[in-house]
């Protein structure tokens, strides 16, 4: 676990391993299609469970796939079968937590930045046109944590938001340890949703409500491929499969995911199940339908002989009660 991944933003033009380069390609997205995704291994602190996790993404054609509960210490980057993986992990013994990106080397010419805040929380940024994209993996406390420890995340996860350019691409992905249940929430919960909302869910909806969309529950899929877990208790009689790993996309560009489902039966010995999303650059332009109403006159009134009379009248009196030293109309 070697390499050196700075929390803080890297000099324009520098990479990851701080070599100069003179200039990042742009990936085209309104030509390219992407597809990235999501998914808790539980641990790649084993010998050869990295390698087995790139095996499962390039199998299941993911470009760039973000990796939750590392159990990784320190931070850095290694190479792997034409993949290049960035970590942010902490100096815990324990080997607790652990987040980062697995990027096909095709893709990583495009990177421009990795920033790794904790354990938690790692950023990627791309040179994308016709705009940027920043990907933010994170991982969750889980449900036997104190709520405070949650909403510490999430206030961090805020911080980072509003270190990036609100007109580009910011997708957040993960172990989010929460349930937002069945049932459309506004434009941040789609339809298709499982189970029923519990208090983290609630703490996500409520972080989600300013600008953000789920986007795995728009999208009316067999259960299969809507579970992102499954508990140690489930079985044949006895099932207990939740969706608590979610992809989140920045209103404004939620058309841009095609399609986004989990992937049971990835071998990498995880209780969760990889999250992958086909992405493809659109933006939906709102524009404001403008109506005028056209009046049309009947000139031929005109020439009856009572109306030009009543017209002088009423003229008069107008310019009677305006009282504007403006010179008399006849």
């Amino acid at each position: 676990m070697s390499g050196n991944l700075n929390n803080t933003a890297l000099s324009p033009g520098q990479m990851f391993n701080h070599q100069r380069v003179l200039r990042i390609p742009r990936l085209d997205m309104r030509k390219t299609k992407l597809r990235f995704g999501t998914w808790n291994t539980r641990t790649l602190l084993a010998a050869g469970k990295l390698d087995n996790a790139v095996k499962e993404m390039l199998r299941l054609n993911v470009d760039i796939l973000g990796i939750s509960e590392t159990r990784w210490t320190d931070s850095g980057v290694c190479v792997r079968n034409g993949t290049t993986f960035y970590y942010s992990g902490n100096s815990d013994p324990n080997h607790r937590n652990g987040v980062g990106f697995i990027v096909r080397n095709n893709i990583k010419k495009s990177v421009r930045n990795v920033v790794g805040f904790s354990g938690r929380i790692i950023l990627l940024q791309m040179n994308a046109s016709p705009t940027n994209i920043n990907l933010i993996q994170i991982y969750a406390p889980t449900a036997d944590k104190q709520d405070e420890e949650a909403e510490e995340l999430y206030g961090q996860i805020q911080e980072v938001l509003r270190s990036l350019k609100p007109h580009e691409i910011t997708i957040i992905l993960g172990d989010f340890n929460a349930k937002v249940g069945k049932g459309r929430v506004a434009d941040v919960v789609g339809a298709f949703g499982l189970g029923e909302r519990n208090g983290r869910g609630e703490l996500l909806l409520h972080f989600c409500k300013e600008n953000m969309v789920i986007k795995n529950t728009f999208y009316k899929l067999h259960p299969r491929r809507l579970y992102t877990w499954k508990s140690p208790q489930d079985s044949y009689n006895n099932i207990v499969r939740n969706q608590i790993d979610y992809i989140l996309i920045n209103r404004r560009y939620q058309n841009s995911i095609k399609r986004v489902a989990a992937y049971p039966g990835a071998d990498i010995g995880s209780d969760h199940n990889p999250l992958i999303a086909d992405f493809q650059f659109r933006l939906k332009l709102i524009s404001e339908k403008r109506t005028t109403t056209q009046r049309h006159y009947n000139i031929d009134r005109l020439r009856e002989p009572a109306v030009p009379d009543r017209m002088k009248f009423e003229l008069t009196e107008l310019w009677a009660s305006n009282n504007n030293n403006l010179p008399r109309p006849f």
